[in-house]
């Protein structure tokens, strides 16, 4: 099993913790970044079919967890193609989603979600304890990427640890899903910068309903970006929701290499 690295520490300790992980891993943010966007804008170069039955992957309504199995897939391709003696895509249901060949312990598994927000989604068996040991399939504790998308549009990507612990299954019986609980957002998992956010419609913003929607769109402003490039002078009400979600925006331009 996995060592826990937040074991006995204290939750005010997390952050700190994840940035050192982070650091050491050998697949690096920038590198990640790269690679998520390539594999984004491959995937959405893909038809259906061959000839004239072909149809552009544009023109379906393709179910978010399809789309995200597809990215997921071509993710790792990518990360193998450039560097193929470290990284590969799982061959079996024991792997995660990207394993490092010169130390399995440092796999990454890979979380997608096409729902509006940035949360994430397991199975329920994340967050459900298995009667023995030799039934677990896959290590669910270790490095994760998480990504969130809307619609074609890449809105957040993140990378950290998840600890099989984090996980909280559905109370309904017939649920389905496992979320995380909020500190594993604000402290496990690192958000990867960049100008790709920008891309992101101003409805995932905290605090913007179809209202608020319909006023920034009076103004020309419909994502991220807009906001970010807006000249002229906001409504109060919106420029309180602008600080409000500050954080946010602050990861929407790039960082400049070292």
């Amino acid at each position: 099993m996995t060592t826990n690295p937040y074991s006995g520490m204290p939750e005010s300790s997390w952050l700190g913790i994840t940035h050192e992980l982070v650091s050491q891993h050998p697949l690096k943010p920038a590198r990640l970044l790269e690679a998520a966007l390539t594999a984004w804008a491959t995937l959405w170069q893909t038809t259906v079919g061959a000839g004239p039955l072909s149809v552009k992957l544009t023109d379906l309504k393709v179910p978010a967890t399809i789309v995200g199995y597809f990215f997921e897939i071509l993710l790792a391709r990518e990360l193998e193609r450039a560097a193929p003696k470290l990284w590969r895509g799982n061959q079996s249901k024991d792997e995660k989603d990207l394993v490092y060949l010169p130390d399995p312990a440092l796999s990454v598994e890979i979380k997608t979600s096409g729902q509006a927000g940035f949360k994430v989604y397991g199975n329920r068996s994340y967050g459900q304890k298995a009667g023995s040991e030799f039934l677990v399939k896959k290590e669910k504790s270790g490095f994760y990427i998480t990504v969130n998308f809307f619609n074609q549009t890449l809105t957040l990507i993140r990378f950290g640890w998840i600890d099989a612990a984090d996980w909280d299954p559905q109370e309904s019986p017939r649920g389905q899903m496992a979320g995380l609980k909020k500190a594993v957002y604000d402290y496990k998992l690192i958000p990867i910068p960049g100008s790709y956010r920008q891309k992101a419609p101003v409805l995932l913003l905290d605090g913007v309903g179809p209202a608020t929607e319909a006023q920034f769109a009076e103004l020309g402003i419909r994502t991220i970006g807009d906001l970010l490039s807006f000249k002229g002078e906001l409504p109060k009400r919106l420029t309180r929701l602008m600080e409000k979600n500050r954080s946010l925006l602050d990861t929407c331009a790039d960082i400049p290499p070292h």
